[in-house]
């Protein structure tokens, strides 16, 4: 908010500053804190500032819509690769079908592997980009909130990035993080929303996962049927959990980040 005439005194992110966290003293914004970690001496705050003012730097309030307009065009061009490796899995599945029968020739086959191999790498790519961009987002998102009300996540923002690198505490913890932002931006998003983006996601991740281990047990051409479903079936869940990660993040930046539309 660039208008704080009738916002009562507090810390708020300043427009005037780059976002950076300011104190509203009900009239006026107060200077900026030295960026030297002390506190007041025991006389009592500086004049004009607060009782307790610290003047330690506070956090930067960093913008939330470049890196969440990159996760967008991420998570679209994600969606489309995902999207070409669902006509690859297919295209296998019909390949081994016709060369088990003998209706096939064994170059449907090698077309197949020629074609699963870059597209499997473009997407593993996508994937890594969009991830850190994502994260990159929540972390700042995260800094946001807790410089207005600390407690407004029960994690800190590192916890926002390193949740999701954390074997077994990833299948929650993320999700815990992204639903506190939402509440404590007061972002227009539903339980059933963000319960069914967490789902698919969850699904789509233990799909690729389990297909991903059936291929490296994958002994004789019988096996591969397998491993072209759970991968097929995989996709199309990330697919779906797509345009709610994208209703997810504009709202929420939109929530949180409202001097930028």
């Amino acid at each position: 908010m660039t208008d704080r005439t009738s916002a009562p005194a507090g810390w708020y992110p300043a427009p005037h500053a780059g976002n950076e966290l300011r104190y509203w003293d009900g009239t006026e914004w107060t200077a900026p804190p030295p960026a030297v970690a002390a506190w007041p001496a025991p006389g009592g705050a500086a004049p004009g500032q607060p009782a307790g003012y610290p003047v330690s730097a506070p956090p930067v309030i960093r913008p939330l819509r470049g890196i969440a307009g990159a996760t967008r065009i991420l998570l679209i061009v994600g969606a489309v690769v995902s999207f070409l490796t669902v006509l690859v899995e297919a295209w296998g599945l019909v390949a081994v079908d016709g060369f088990t029968r003998g209706a096939a020739p064994l170059s449907d086959l090698e077309l197949y592997d020629t074609l699963s191999a870059p597209i499997s790498l473009a997407s593993a790519g996508l994937m890594l980009a969009t991830g850190i961009c994502w994260v990159v987002w929540q972390y700042r998102a995260a800094v946001r909130v807790r410089a207005i009300t600390p407690t407004a996540t029960r994690r800190t923002p590192v916890w926002h990035v390193v949740s999701w690198l954390i074997p077994v505490i990833a299948w929650w913890f993320p999700f815990q993080n992204v639903k506190d932002l939402v509440v404590a931006s007061r972002a227009s998003l539903t339980r059933a929303i963000l319960g069914t983006w967490w789902g698919l996601w969850i699904a789509s991740t233990a799909f690729v996962s389990l297909s991903g281990r059936l291929s490296w047990n994958a002994e004789t051409l019988a096996d591969y049927p397998a491993v072209m479903s759970t991968s097929l079936l995989g996709e199309l869940l990330s697919i779906a959990a797509v345009p709610l990660a994208i209703v997810i993040l504009t709202r929420a930046t939109d929530a949180m980040d409202p001097a930028g539309r």
